[in-house]
């Protein structure tokens, strides 16, 4: 539940100031190759034009960049409170219940780092560099272990989910030429003093993103200079990303690991696929954009997306999406996304957070997408080069005091679905075009009590349309499936926070059947134990035919 609450701010002190980005994939057992080995020292006899004195095999990790591993943490209600403050927390108390739209976006930052934590590693490393107390608190990164470590795991897990909070994303620097972008870095890096910057990598359309730390200039001659890297995924070696000043070009030799084979990034003036991303935004404590309750959203933010603009009072909604497919999001003419295999962004007002992930030149990796909050928009999921019908996908939208979303979704070889969210996050419409049966997920911070909703499996065959809606004033969800041939049987979960606790209902086999409508009467449900009211309205006709109660089987 959302209150008037004193906002709080843990001190960020110096001992845990330390940068992250997005996600890289886990590392497999290091093998070095001739390559790596030769570029360890290769600037050793260089002269440098711009020295931050880091070096890799002192001042880097001594453990390759990893995944979600079993026995690795990642973020927990402490450390969001410790990003937003206690407005996060639906519970008074020292024990923090994060609000729904506050776990589900913790659910899906550390979904993102299941591909890797290079962002959180390129930050980390710098940081503890460039701040002595830190690194005591910590101990010097060469020297540190990741198994076993779970303080130095919710550190890296921090950082890394920085870069999806502002003003942290907004900062990131990625409208610059190549020149542009040596020669703010060449400035950053003859001193350890703000600003420092991380360096993200990235294919055309914002794809395959790479974060790593960069820590020196060496001249080459002719117009060409080399940046001296830190790449979490090559610990201890010295990598270089080359650019070229008379044809404004940049270049980057890397893979997953020494033991994979290297793959080439490459960009130009044109591409802005290098950015910087600097450090003292990552200090601040971070915009919450999803608290408040439902009640709070005003019509200003809505006023100003009619007229087409955006400004700093505006409120956003942010999409998520985790798995192998794209998202093409549509109003009108408005659009951004991907449109056959291509990224557009041609929707006023809305913006979009690259993502850096791990699996370079394999991964497909989506932008996270801010959309205005009170601007109406269908989203088109369609399949990935990288589909292969096996990884489950989720798309969800977090907005302020509610999340709405479809989980275990499973997009096949040019499957192509229609999405709608409500723009207040009260609704849904799904239309697939190969059988599913996702999750509906709802949550919703009021000034009251808090509540997260969820119908598990609700079957769909192809063609079909799966609506839902969460009717905060009866208190009451209703979901319907239409033009459908299988009946759905599912299984409905929720809970209630309240100021003390958080109280869950679990229900088994409710069926439904074409054309019907179906209400969970969440509101009326008295706490642990006790029955859930079900009414039916056979043919969608606003009337209730059937009520019956269901058991809690918690």
């Amino acid at each position: 539940m959302v209150r008037i609450r004193s906002f709080w701010f843990l001190a960020i002190s110096l001992s845990v100031a330390i940068a992250i980005l997005f996600s890289c994939q886990p590392n497999q057992a290091m093998t070095v190759d001739k390559t790596a080995i030769a570029s360890k020292n290769i600037s050793q006899n260089k002269a440098l034009t711009a020295d931050l004195g880091f070096r890799p095999e002192t001042n880097g990790f001594s453990f390759q960049n990893y995944g979600n591993e079993n026995g690795v943490q990642n973020l927990t209600s402490v450390d969001m409170q410790r990003m937003f403050g206690k407005q996060v927390c639906a519970t008074q108390g020292e024990q923090c219940v994060l609000t729904p739209p506050a776990e589900r976006w913790m659910e899906e930052a550390n979904k993102g780092m299941n591909e890797g934590h290079c962002e959180g590693m390129a930050a980390l490393s710098l940081l503890l560099y460039t701040d002595k107390t830190a690194a005591a608190e910590f101990g010097n990164p060469a020297n540190l272990a990741l198994q076993g470590n779970e303080k130095l795991q919710r550190e890296i897990a921090y950082w890394f989910a920085t870069q999806r909070a502002d003003p942290t994303y907004s900062s990131e620097i990625k409208s610059k030429t190549p020149v542009e972008i040596l020669d703010l870095l060449t400035e950053g890096l003859k001193s350890t003093a703000d600003p420092t910057y991380t360096m993200g990598l990235f294919q055309p359309g914002y794809k395959s993103g790479h974060a790593i730390t960069p820590y020196a200039i060496e001249d080459l001659g002719d117009g060409k200079v080399a940046v001296l890297v830190y790449d979490n995924n090559y610990p201890k070696l010295e990598r270089r990303v080359e650019i070229d000043r008379n044809a404004n070009t940049w270049k980057y030799t890397g893979s997953t690991n020494p033991s994979e084979s290297a793959s080439e990034y490459v960009g130009n003036a044109d591409s802005k696929t290098l950015t910087l991303t600097p450090t003292p935004p990552r200090l601040q404590q971070q915009q919450c954009e999803f608290c408040g309750s439902t009640e709070s959203v005003s019509n200003s933010s809505e006023e100003i997306v009619a007229k087409g603009k955006a400004s700093s009072a505006t409120k956003f909604n942010q999409i998520f999406l985790e798995g192998d497919a794209n998202l093409l999001i549509v109003n009108g003419n408005s659009k951004i996304g991907y449109e056959n295999g291509k990224f557009v962004n041609a929707f006023p007002g809305a913006s979009f957070i690259p993502l850096k992930s791990s699996d370079l030149w394999k991964d497909d990796e989506e932008p996270i997408y801010n959309i205005p909050v009170g601007t109406p928009f269908t989203m088109m999921l369609q399949s990935s080069r990288e589909t292969k019908g096996k990884e489950s996908t989720d798309v969800v939208m977090i907005g302020p005091g509610y999340d709405v979303g479809l989980s275990d979704i499973k997009v096949l070889a040019g499957q192509k679905d229609s999405i709608q969210f409500g723009a207040n996050g009260r609704s849904l419409s799904y239309k697939p075009s190969n059988p599913e049966a996702p999750n509906i997920l709802f949550g919703i911070a009021t000034a009251k009590d808090d509540y997260e909703l969820e119908l598990d499996s609700v079957e769909i065959d192809a063609g079909g349309t799966l609506s839902a809606n969460l009717d905060t004033e009866k208190g009451r969800l209703s979901v319907k499936i239409a033009n459908t041939k299988r009946e759905a049987i599912f299984n409905p979960i929720f809970s209630r926070i309240d100021d003390e606790r958080k109280q869950t209902f679990k229900g088994e086999d409710v069926t439904l059947a074409s054309g019907d409508t179906l209400y969970l009467n969440y509101a009326k449900w008295t706490g642990n134990g006790a029955k859930l009211t079900l009414e039916l309205d056979k043919g969608s006709n606003g009337t209730i035919d059937e009520v019956t109660t269901l058991k809690d089987k918690k």
